[in-house]
């Protein structure tokens, strides 16, 4: 019998565990409910040989499946955007447990698919949250997750916090590229070769944008406001030299792998 499980016996070079999620997403139903001995139709079968080409050439599953889980939501993802990881789910987790109150109005800079700002207006539907993007292609996919789930979130292009009024926000969050040019061949390939270079890389070391943006934040935040960031592990000289030059208050914390990860640049 040409079953799921024959069909992914003949699919050597590709994870068993990918096409396992793969087949999760198609078929809508948990991994641990796979019907793996139920034979697939033709229909199926084309499909599945379609996603395993894709899968093959190292193409991530989530944009093969076309979605991804964040948190307490599901957001439409491709080529437009990041994947979202885990790392972007604690961020967030420290800004709801640490800051975020009833209408407070937050910015999600460099938003993506718009996973943060659609996970905060989730958690806390009394906010005024706004994402921004350079990338118009990525903002028509944020704007889709938006109506998809029901949240009341704006969406804007615009570079950083360019054209913010003085003093307009009580928290700015922002996941920004923070892969420098010169670390992009250590990349895996399917980071490199299929997640936007735009969404990736900043400056020959990974800073550029996020040290504009900190520059940036010290006239849009108000009194007590907080600049919440995720940057890579190695950079935190970076943000302790920016600190100390715009007179923030300047806190680091890890990620649940023990390296710091996230920073918070208070007023």
């Amino acid at each position: 019998m040409n079953t799921w499980n024959h069909l992914f016996s003949n699919q050597q070079e590709i994870p068993p565990s990918l096409l396992q999620w793969w087949l999760s997403d198609y078929l809508d139903c948990s991994l641990t409910n796979l019907p793996l001995k139920e034979t697939p139709s033709d229909h199926d079968r084309k499909i599945f040989e379609r996603a395993s080409e894709r899968l093959r050439k190292g193409e991530p599953v989530q944009y093969v499946c076309g979605r991804a889980p964040f948190r307490d939501i599901e957001v439409k993802v491709d080529a437009r955007v990041l994947i979202p990881r885990p790392e972007t789910e604690q961020l967030v987790q420290i800004a709801l447990d640490r800051f975020i109150k009833s209408a407070d109005r937050i910015l999600d800079i460099g938003t993506g698919s718009g996973c943060i700002a659609l996970s905060i207006k989730h958690a806390r539907p009394d906010c005024q949250v706004e994402g921004r993007d350079v990338s118009e292609e990525a903002l028509v996919l944020a704007r889709e997750n938006a109506t998809s789930l029901g949240l009341d979130v704006t969406f804007k292009q615009a570079d950083l916090l360019e054209g913010e009024p003085f003093r307009s926000s009580e928290l700015i969050i922002a996941n920004l590229p923070y892969i420098g040019t010169e670390e992009a061949k250590a990349l895996p390939e399917n980071v490199h070769d299929f997640e936007p270079h735009i969404a990736l890389f900043s400056g020959p070391k990974g800073a550029d944008l996020i040290l504009t943006l900190i520059d940036q934040a010290k006239n849009v935040l108000v009194p007590g406001g907080h600049l919440l960031l995720e940057t890579g592990e190695t950079q935190g000289a970076f943000w302790k030299q920016a600190a100390q030059k715009g007179g923030w208050e300047l806190e680091g914390l890890k990620d649940l792998a023990g390296r710091e990860r996230f920073w918070i640049f208070s007023m």
